[in-house]
């Protein structure tokens, strides 16, 4: 359940910084395939890059993804439908999720069972205290 939570908190994080990027997995769309389409149509190979320096992108680039793990979808859905459910302060700045909203959500709304519910909250929680760190860090 920890690392659920720390990758949830990852998540978070990266939604608040503006960072998420959900890509459309039903789409066979692949730009880089149709740029060497589009160079082959006039007899052309893109060319000048040296292998090593595409394999550290690479590397690089797969560094830096965050992946959800399929047992915490559940939770990162409950997450983005709870949007409304923050709490402002006097000052205009968020202070944590209205809790009560919350449990209503869950309980009316998505009937999810007693059981279940304390695992959802603290995952939820997590993305919480994820997102309100970085939001505190923009001051």
């Amino acid at each position: 359940m920890r690392g659920e939570r720390k990758k949830l908190a990852q998540v978070a994080r990266i939604q608040a910084r503006g960072q998420l990027h959900i890509p459309n997995t039903g789409s066979n769309h692949d730009p880089e395939a149709e740029y060497d389409e589009a160079l082959a149509a006039f007899g052309l190979q893109e060319q000048g890059f040296d292998e090593s320096v595409i394999a550290s992108e690479a590397r690089q680039s797969t560094q830096d993804k965050c992946y959800l793990w399929p047992e915490n979808l559940g939770t990162f859905i409950v997450w983005q439908n709870l949007r409304t459910q923050w709490r402002l302060g006097s000052d205009g700045r968020v202070t944590g999720l209205d809790y009560a909203g919350v449990s209503a959500y869950l309980v009316n709304i998505l009937r999810v069972k007693a059981a279940e519910r304390a695992d959802l909250f603290a995952g939820l929680q997590a993305m919480e205290f994820a997102t309100l760190g970085v939001l505190r860090q923009r001051g």
